[in-house]
């Protein structure tokens, strides 16, 4: 009845437990706390995400996921009987009511003075390969490996104070734009992302893992 009671509390994406990675040496247990694990047993992989991050004000009943949201993940794995992670992955999703068909993400930080006198800080993400869908709206999604403009906003985000954050998604081949200014600026940002950063440095360490963060 227990096994049950935690894969029951898996599935609907628990945010602090504890798992286990195994390899040839070792066989320990980790607490991850404030991130979502779901096990793929299908393709044997474990992937740790952040909490999806919701960019507009949303109500309590309504899931992030149902907005515009930032997500970061990784994956952990054995390949010949060691423990292997894959590269980190930012998610952004737009949801409205229109299509942009977006392959560029600009994030723009810093005080509405800083902006105006061009002092303002900003990261660029490209995708070729976003994926759309129709539900209620439109929604369409990028999903790639953090890159060094990509790190640079996290690292920014969870170093820097809080602050106002505008991200523009933009369709360069048709110059179609759509300007979202972030509901309560990077605060839920600098929340989830320096949680999920905990969590990997405690995997990578834990298992003498490449961490992405200090190279």
């Amino acid at each position: 009845m227990k096994k049950k009671t935690l894969l029951f509390l898996t599935v609907l994406g628990l945010i602090s437990m504890g798992f286990k990675l195994q390899n040839q040496e070792q066989k320990e247990t980790l607490r991850l706390k404030g991130v979502i694990m779901e096990n793929d047993y299908h393709n044997n992989i474990t992937w740790i995400k952040s909490k999806p991050i919701s960019l507009v004000q949303k109500d309590l009943i309504v899931s992030a996921y149902s907005t515009s949201h930032i997500q970061l993940y990784f994956g952990l794995y054995m390949e010949d009987s060691v423990q292997k992670i894959t590269p980190i992955h930012i998610v952004n999703t737009y949801r409205n009511s229109d299509w942009i068909f977006f392959n560029e993400i600009s994030y723009l930080l810093g005080s509405r003075k800083q902006v105006r006198a061009g002092k303002g800080v900003n990261f660029k993400l490209y995708d070729s390969d976003t994926k759309t869908k129709v539900s209620n709206g439109v929604t369409e999604r990028s999903d790639v490996a953090m890159g060094k403009s990509a790190k640079g906003f996290i690292e920014y985000i969870i170093d820097k104070p809080v602050t106002r954050l505008e991200i523009r998604y933009r369709n360069n081949k048709e110059s179609e734009i759509y300007d979202l200014q972030v509901h309560k600026g990077t605060k839920l940002l600098k929340k989830h992302f320096t949680t999920f950063k905990t969590a990997y440095d405690l995997v990578t360490k834990t298992y003498s893992l490449k961490n992405e963060f200090s190279e």
